[in-house]
């Protein structure tokens, strides 16, 4: 039971730093963006990837959160 709930964590933790990897890149193209206009088409994908980015990062924290709590709970 217990490799379960390591296995979870392990995953949760994984998602976590692929999405934290998924925001830095976002943002760089977001600010490899500034001296073109920033109403341009790249520049507003640019900051949509972000927006999205970011999303998935705040999901991930939770389910990391989560994971951990949840381990923290059981009694072995």
């Amino acid at each position: 039971m217990a490799n379960i709930g390591h296995s979870r964590e392990a995953l949760a933790a994984q998602r976590y730093v692929e999405a934290t990897r998924n925001v830095d890149l976002a943002f760089r193209a977001v600010r490899g963006d500034q001296e073109d206009i920033p109403e341009s088409a790249e520049y507003a994908a640019a900051q949509s990837r972000l927006d999205r980015a970011l999303d998935e990062l705040a999901r991930a924290q939770e389910l990391f959160d989560t994971a951990v709590s949840v381990r923290g709970t059981r009694h072995f």
